[in-house]
């Protein structure tokens, strides 16, 4: 997130010294069609100059000063009138009025750049535009049977309820939560539904957030493998959230289950929460990535069960709308 505000607060300095130089081209091209403004413009500032030199001086001049100033520039504005123009014609053009485009509102960020902050992580997140627009409203606890499972102690619409109230409350308290989410079942019953609404939400906080599949995590940790410019990976071990769908659905070798394991390290360290999504059954994380990674998540994630019919499933044979 440091980086994404450098940037923009870099972009907003350009923009204000190109309003600059915009204005200051407006301002000279005026002069040249108008020399009487210039004159005018001249006029005041030798004025205000020698009032000045004056005080310094010691002479008690103010209210001259004051009444004299106050004449040219009731003089200027006449002109300017004259000849269509106003005072704001020349001020540098700025898209944001609260802050000049400076970004801060005496020591506080401003709307716009939390705004951009906000648009540029969502950028950089790898969330698709179909899922960009999920939220937690949309979840719909009646694709879940409330009828009981043999073998569950409560049913999938109870089990769909906690879950969610457990994922917005991540969400919504992202900065006092205590662990991580790892969710677990089979396709079709809300896993990544949720995870985008968390990552949505947290996004609109202004965190930065990385969504990505196990696939494409792992196909680019064995990248960085052979990079000497290991910028992924240090993304994946830095940003506020970091989301992995389909955890168990790559191909693992040594050394991106070591790169994933200090990953995991790092994350931890630093208290810098995951969600990761899995089909797989917990006892099988073992033998993927071995017991150091595996302990990370008994120790480090809340686990999260997901049973019941396919939700897809559920919808085709009209059980469902």
């Amino acid at each position: 997130m440091a980086d994404v505000k450098r940037k923009i607060l870099l972009e907003l300095e350009n923009k204000r010294r190109q309003a600059k130089i915009e204005a200051d081209a407006f301002k000279a091209e005026t002069y040249k069609k108008y020399p009487a403004l210039f004159e005018i413009d001249a006029e005041i500032s030798k004025t205000a100059s020698d009032f000045t030199k004056r005080l310094i001086g010691g002479e008690n001049v103010k209210a001259e000063m004051e009444k004299e100033i106050s004449r040219l520039a009731e003089n200027k504005q006449a002109y300017l009138e004259k000849i269509g123009l106003s005072k704001k014609d020349f001020e540098p053009k700025v898209s944001c009025k609260l802050c000049g485009d400076t970004g801060f509102i005496k020591n506080e960020e401003c709307s716009c750049l939390k705004n951009r902050i906000i648009e540029e992580n969502f950028k950089s997140s790898n969330i698709g535009e179909s899922l960009a627009h999920q939220s937690f409203d949309g979840f719909m606890l009646d694709y879940y049977s409330d009828a009981p499972l043999e073998g569950y102690p409560i049913t999938p619409r109870e089990n769909a309820r906690r879950n969610f109230d457990i994922c917005k409350s991540f969400a919504f308290n992202f900065e006092r939560t205590d662990k991580s989410l790892l969710l677990l079942g089979a396709t079709g019953l809300g896993k990544t539904f949720l995870s985008t609404c968390c990552a949505n939400t947290i996004l609109q906080s202004g965190k930065s957030v990385i969504y990505i599949s196990a696939v494409d995590f792992f196909k680019r940790i064995e990248k960085s493998r052979f990079d000497s410019d290991d910028k992924d990976v240090l993304l994946f071990e830095s940003c506020d959230l970091l989301i992995i769908d389909d955890l168990g659905t790559e191909a693992p070798s040594v050394y991106t289950t070591a790169v994933f394991s200090d990953i995991l390290d790092k994350r931890i360290r630093t208290d810098r929460k995951m969600i990761l999504s899995s089909n797989n059954r917990f006892n099988e994380f073992e033998k993927l990535y071995g017991k150091r990674v595996s302990s990370r998540f008994a120790g480090y994630f809340e686990c999260l069960m997901f049973f019941g019919k396919d939700i897809r499933v559920r919808k085709f044979l009209g059980e469902v709308q």
